[in-house]
């Protein structure tokens, strides 16, 4: 059963740190695609929106199953449950807090493109901007960091007991 443990555990982290340099790319991709870059920041908002609820979906079945498999509270307390366990409280920061105040201060300023740096509102925008952008890269590292441990994990197995010899087939019988 321990196999399809860490395999749950492999997928969900997998999935995740995947997800998250995929969108690397495709917010690359926009923003220097689109003319507008408002049009962008609107389609980067909707798909990070999904790469939260992507992460903290991962994070909960990583966790869940780190606990399952552990059958104590101290699967909670390795270091790669630790890392997850950072990660989703950076993601709900992240999605709880800077993503809504950043929603609100783009509608504030009805076009970021159009809107002055010396603006206070756009200012503001851009410093949460650069934190949410920490934020993301510090998961990501965190996430690399967890995904090595879980896959390099070691799995306890019994010790081969040398005093008890094994089975001996039944003679056949013709």
């Amino acid at each position: 059963m321990t196999t399809v443990w860490r395999f749950l555990k492999v997928f969900t982290l997998g999935t995740w740190v995947g997800s998250m340099i995929f969108f690397g790319f495709v917010a690359g991709v926009l923003f220097s695609q689109l003319k507008n870059i408002d049009e962008a920041g609107n389609i980067v908002a909707i798909l990070i929106w999904g790469l939260h609820i992507l992460g903290i979906i991962a994070a909960v079945i990583y966790l869940a199953v780190a606990l399952i498999a552990a059958r104590n509270w101290r699967g909670l307390a390795t270091p790669a449950a630790i890392l997850v366990e950072l990660m989703l409280l950076a993601t709900l920061v992240l999605q709880l807090w800077i993503m809504p105040t950043m929603d609100h201060l783009r509608q504030q300023m009805g076009s970021y493109m159009n809107t002055a740096a010396s603006n206070p509102l756009r200012q503001q925008f851009d410093h949460l901007h650069v934190l949410s952008t920490r934020f993301e890269g510090a998961i990501l590292i965190a996430g690399i960091v967890a995904l090595f441990l879980t896959v390099w994990q070691r799995v306890k197995t019994p010790p081969f007991n040398a005093t008890v010899a094994p089975p001996v087939p039944a003679p056949r019988t013709f």
